[in-house]
């Protein structure tokens, strides 16, 4: 018997179990101290799951009364977190948990899902995470989960996860208005009422920034309902809807060769530049049951549909190479439907919570197609240079036991068993392809041990898998001629959290995360091809500190070290060999500064300081030509770092009501996203800018009921 048919063995065992389990008379079971609460499949994470992790978890306290960049922003509270811009208004930023990425690149490791649907398309790229469709003010909560450490995620969820958790319920009416630098407005609303069995939550946002370069404007739509109706104690269903449409000037990126005149935009003469346009719409059905107090039952059923255009005026393209950019034209749709069965009671007196879980999930690209532009004639079209059609499917099987085998010891022992095939149609030269069914078994362990009150410690083994490009043409990726493994991700993690004091907590985390068949494109641009295997590792420290009655400061700090365990490329002669090296594009130390005076009413204020170092390869070896130094493509990157600091000043006159004005970016400094392609002669540098120091003034109204 081989080792995967092992873990498969292992995982119909372990399921055949839970079963059982769940299913077992209720007087086989302690009646003590048990309480389920409902159990929202992949939009709510029983805490027992997180206890043995390193995550994050942000409430709305957290989330609201903050100015973000884009609200992915949000995020970066968590250590080891950060956000890397385009400076491209709507067009989603890249963010990297634990040197893993996600957002705008081509294969995703890290998925994230608003209340239970997954956020992610191929309206771009594979993968792609517009967090534009976020609204901060609807949040109740923001799971931010490091690694392949939940059993709920498989695809796109090797590097972590995120689960944002909104409002359900409640009677509470909320409005936000602000204004600042650049003709930024945002107005953003929640208006919640519960009357007899129906719940229900309305939220919207609108929002415009003319951009602080020129053709930068940006606006979106946001509104979103749910209606919960509990039809008895033990039976409720609720509807979601959501709406998000989203447009865009861009300024492009600012290349070396052209001018570094960060007000500079791309233009191929016609006076239209880069741009863009999404719409999305989701819905999604839930309905949970209790079966009796320890044993509970919850399925889900959603659809999203996406249509997005891109215009890409690109300068290095002049006249004789045939065209100016590019446009993309996407439609994207997606369903998925799963069923769970939670249990959560005692085990011969020993507190036992169970989840078993069926989902599947399918989503189609039709059409995905490409346009060459005509120079000179803005966003005319000229030729069709790709136009394919795609589908992918995902069915799964998951499994979690969590055990209290001694008063002061939980164990955590789960697994999932993913399988994915697609079809692939190129209708420019009519090829079709079906790839053959991919099978992956993801383990996770965890132990948790509480020797005080005060004091617990954790252990965790995940193991993810991530897909390469699925949107590729027929000749690369997720589609290839040749078969390939999925990319494997093992994380290992050690931690500890105190609660010491009422008045003083902190938290330390160790990792240690190894990669194999590696495919991803990890934008190293001296050659643009895989890493192979990777080794990353580091820790995070985070210290929450409230001295005295108003006053807080809270910190948190990261050390990564992610390098090249086996890489080297072979081509026509040239070898590249960076074992060892550093990964570019990962800032070796990210650290997070708050201090705030924060008392019911009055003066309040806090200030905020972010420092990234190390962001680049110092260097690299130089491509050898036949044994040779090749001196016209060594790589040599700049080390960039960055300290960010913002600041707020509230003053809040009644339960009611609360001005603020913000000041982003304090020091005014000019950061940019850096990208360069050595081999090209000149050495073309590009630039995206960070927004200068902006400021802006809020009015945050609530009106809470308080029951």
């Amino acid at each position: 018997m081989t080792i995967g048919q092992k873990n498969v063995l292992a995982l119909k065992v372990l399921f055949l179990y839970l079963i059982v389990l769940a299913l077992a008379p209720s007087q086989l079971w302690a009646q003590e101290d048990a309480a389920l609460e409902a159990i929202d499949i992949k939009g709510v994470i029983r805490r027992e799951e997180l206890q043995t992790t390193s995550a994050t978890v942000l409430k709305n306290e957290d989330l609201v009364n903050r100015i973000y960049y884009q609200p992915l922003d949000m995020i970066k509270q968590s250590p080891g977190v950060f956000v890397t811009y385009y400076g491209e208004s709507g067009v989603a930023p890249v963010f990297n948990i634990r040197g893993f990425s996600a957002g705008h690149n081509a294969a995703a490791d890290v998925t994230m899902y608003l209340d239970g649907i997954p956020m992610h398309d191929n309206g771009h790229t594979t993968g792609y995470l517009d967090t534009g469709m976020i609204m901060p003010l609807e949040l109740e909560e923001l799971e931010i989960i490091k690694g392949p450490s939940s059993v709920y995620y498989g695809q796109h969820a090797a590097g972590g996860s995120l689960a944002a958790q909104t409002i359900k319920g409640g009677n509470l009416t909320r409005l936000n208005v602000r204004y600042g630098s650049y003709n930024d407005v945002n107005a953003a609303g929640l208006i919640a009422r519960e009357q007899g069995k129906l719940a229900q939550v309305y939220a919207f946002e609108m929002f415009h920034t003319d951009g602080y370069r020129a053709h930068s404007e940006w606006d979106k739509k946001n509104f979103s309902g749910r209606w919960t109706y509990k039809f008895t104690d033990d039976f409720s269903v609720m509807v979601n809807l959501r709406a998000y449409q989203s447009e865009w000037d861009s300024a492009g990126y600012i290349s070396k060769i052209k001018s570094k005149n960060d007000q500079d935009w791309v233009n191929d003469g016609s006076g239209e530049g880069n741009g863009g346009g999404r719409k999305r719409y989701d819905a999604r059905l839930w309905a949970n049951y209790f079966i009796n107090d320890e044993n509970q039952l919850s399925f889900y059923v959603y659809g999203t549909t996406l249509d997005h255009f891109r215009y890409q005026i690109n300068p290095n393209l002049y006249p004789t190479a045939g065209g100016s950019g590019t446009k993309q034209q996407n439609t994207h749709k997606s369903w998925g439907v799963g069923v769970t069965h939670s249990f959560k009671g005692e085990l011969g007196g020993k507190a036992t919570t169970t989840t078993v879980g069926l989902t599947y999930m399918y989503e189609r690209e039709d059409p995905n197609k490409r346009y060459s532009l005509i120079w000179g004639q803005g966003h005319r079209l000229n030729n069709l240079t790709r136009f394919d059609t795609y589908s992918l499917s995902n069915p799964t099987i998951f499994g979690e036991i969590t055990y209290q085998i001694l008063r002061q010891i939980n164990i955590r022992l789960g697994g999932r068993y993913d399988m994915l095939e697609g079809d692939y149609h190129n209708h420019l030269t009519n090829v079709k392809q079906s790839s053959p069914r991919y099978k992956f078994f993801s383990p996770k362990v965890g132990v948790l041990y509480t020797p005080l009150d005060w004091l617990n410690f954790y252990a965790n083994f995940g193991r993810g898998f991530s897909t390469p490009g699925l949107s590729m043409d027929a000749n690369t990726g997720f589609y290839s001629d040749s078969p390939f493994d999925l990319m494997t991700r093992d994380q290992y993690e050690l931690g500890t959290r105190m609660e010491i004091t009422d008045w003083l907590s902190a938290e330390l985390a160790l990792f240690k995360v190894f990669t194999k068949n590696d495919s991803t494109w990890d934008e190293d641009s001296a050659t643009n091809v895989p890493a192979g295997k990777t080794v990353r590792q580091g820790l995070e420290v985070s210290v929450n500190v409230t001295p005295v009655p108003n006053w807080y400061f809270k910190a948190n700090y990261a050390l990564m070290d992610a390098k090249y365990k086996s890489f080297q490329q072979s081509s026509a002669g040239s070898i590249l060999k960076l074992d060892g090296y550093r990964m570019p594009n990962i800032p070796r130390h990210i650290a997070n500064f708050e201090l705030g005076y924060a008392p019911a009413e009055g003066l309040s204020g806090r200030l905020n300081v972010r420092y990234e170092a190390e962001n680049y390869f110092r260097s690299a070896p130089s491509v050898l030509q036949n044994g040779n130094p090749n001196p016209t493509t060594p790589y040599v990157a700049k080390n960039k770092d960055k300290v960010f600091v913002d600041m707020r000043l509230s003053y809040r006159f009644n339960e009611n009501y609360r001005l603020s004005l913000d000041v982003n970016n304090l020091l005014d400094k000019k950061y940019y996203y850096f990208s360069t392609w050595p081999t090209r002669p000149g050495a073309d540098y590009r630039y995206a800018p960070y927004n200068p120091r902006t400021f802006y003034l809020t009015l945050e109204m609530n009106w809470d009921k308080k029951d």
